[in-house]
């Protein structure tokens, strides 16, 4: 099968279900399970097909943006609900430390930045319910933080959709080559998932 194939086949997976791919990979990539998916990846993906009108640029944003937001709502409920006793449980004593000395630094601002940090974004929102951090502000913060971080992953995918043309061209052109360019992509990424799991698996030690 061709790249320009694989291409073809996403495009049509994407028609029918974009718009719950990209919500389900930008809900999971909030979670201390980030790691699992290229979630970014998969939110590009979504604008760059969209590129083409047969997927709503506007859905994409929407529902990438809400579920984004739907994780960091729901990590503020559970520290709210259970404390850190989900903490101790998990051993995210040390992360959830760190998350609290940013938030009493730099308030819920530091959400907007979070975002950045794969390990840390979720124990933000998680100890600003446990701390009794105000919900308003907290929706407002995290709102306007997963927003940024959405939007940028699918725009950067439409600004591509928009070379698709010559993308394909080339990677008509590249033959052989354009499977050795996915095969090092597919590589970095594995290694970013190593890479965080790793991460993931000295922290529940």
């Amino acid at each position: 099968m061709g790249t320009l194939e694989i291409i073809e086949k996403l495009e049509l997976i994407y028609i029918s279900y974009g718009y719950t791919i990209v919500f389900l990979s930008s809900l999971i990539e909030i979670t201390p399970m980030g790691w699992s998916i290229p979630g970014g990846t998969l939110l590009a993906a979504g604008g760059f097909f969209a590129y083409s009108g047969k997927l709503s640029l506007l859905g994409v944003l929407v529902f990438s943006w809400f579920g984004a937001w739907m994780t960091f709502i729901f990590a503020y409920l559970l520290g709210s609900k259970v404390g850190y006793s989900l903490v101790k449980k998990l051993k995210q004593e040390e992360n959830a430390e760190r998350a609290k000395g940013l938030l009493e630094k730099h308030g819920g601002v530091i959400l907007t930045t979070s975002m950045m940090a794969n390990l840390l974004r979720f124990w933000v929102a998680f100890v600003a319910g446990a701390e009794d951090y105000s919900f308003l502000k907290f929706l407002f913060y995290s709102g306007g933080a997963s927003l940024t971080w959405s939007s940028l992953m699918v725009v950067v995918g439409y600004l591509a959709g928009s070379e698709r043309v010559h993308l394909e061209s080339t990677l008509a052109r590249l033959g052989v080559g354009a499977w050795i360019l996915f095969f090092l992509l597919a590589v970095v990424i594995y290694w970013r998932a190593k890479k965080e799991f790793h991460h993931y698996k000295e922290g529940v030690r």
